[in-house]
């Protein structure tokens, strides 16, 4: 591998099904535009990025998290066989070489976009639009012309691969929903390749995985939780004593408020409550628990 063409390289540790325990090895990881390479002392294995098959194999679990500080997995063919490898060093380096990977795999492309199909929860109406997708390591980047979206991947609130209308075709669609300012959005997204999209789904989900994490820390309590809910039934947003009204056992409401504000869960604009995107995705994970 040309070393003036690398994308990534540091040294960090891997564990791969040749390995009879689950104990890293330490390895240096390059990558260019065309190959993966794991170099260990007992050699290397190059992997070209088209034959990366998925990069959340579902292997990156608690049980790797006393090797790593931060992991990624990635499954691909080798020589006709199914193999895997759990990449793992520090938060900053591996995020950095996460993203740098994900740019690759999907790349710089004209992608079919309804941007906002949904705000707050209603349908727009708006037209379908080619525009030019672009990742970073924080945020997913929609161009065309003077026009510019962006998808904050840590105000993401949910997602799911669908079947999406695009003109006279339904194509697979990557439906995003995330929060913006004072309100929720939607964005559909469909990609030229059913496999880019699904490492899109993947890029969200390795950032999402991480902000549900921390949200499944926080306790609330079961009148937080219903303020939370009321706060969700108005799209994110109501008068602070119209909500109260709908809250059974608060005694001292500015307190409480408070109390959700340091917890990062809203926001208080007057006399005004907001749902921050923790907090919609605290009320989201509370439905679907329930749900289940």
């Amino acid at each position: 591998m040309s070393e003036s063409k690398l994308i990534a390289d540091f040294c960090g540790r891997i564990i791969t099904e040749d390995v009879d325990q689950l104990k890293p090895i330490k390895a240096r990881v390059l990558l260019n535009r065309e190959q993966l390479v794991l170099v260990t002392g007992d050699g290397k294995e190059a992997i070209l990025l088209s034959n990366i098959a998925s990069t959340d194999p579902g292997m990156v679990l608690e049980s790797f998290s006393q090797f790593f500080e931060e992991a990624i997995a990635i499954a691909y063919r080798q020589n006709g066989t199914q193999k895997r490898a759990v990449i793992g060093g520090s938060s900053n380096t591996v995020a950095k070489f996460r993203t740098r990977l994900y740019k690759l795999l999907i790349g710089e492309q004209t992608v079919l976009v309804k941007h906002p199909a949904k705000r707050g929860g209603r349908v727009t109406n708006v037209p379908a639009l080619k525009m030019t997708l672009e990742i970073d390591e924080d945020t997913i980047l929609l161009v065309r012309d003077d026009q510019t979206a962006k998808i904050h991947l840590e105000a993401v609130i949910g997602f799911e691969h669908e079947k999406r209308q695009f003109g006279d075709k339904q194509r697979p669609t990557l439906t995003v929903d995330h929060a913006h300012s004072e309100t929720t959005l939607t964005t559909y997204l469909s990609l030229r390749k059913k496999q880019q999209l699904t490492f899109l789904s993947q890029f969200i989900r390795q950032n999402y995985s991480k902000i549900i994490a921390n949200v499944n820390d926080i306790y609330l309590s079961e009148t937080e939780i219903q303020l939370l809910a009321s706060l969700h039934t108005f799209d994110g947003g109501a008068k602070q004593d119209r909500l109260m009204l709908m809250v059974n056992g608060v005694d001292d409401p500015d307190s409480f408020v408070e109390q959700l504000r340091e917890k990062q869960l809203v926001t208080h604009d007057q006399d005004e409550l907001h749902l921050t995107y923790r907090g919609e995705i605290m009320i989201t994970e509370q439905v679907e628990s329930v749900n289940e």
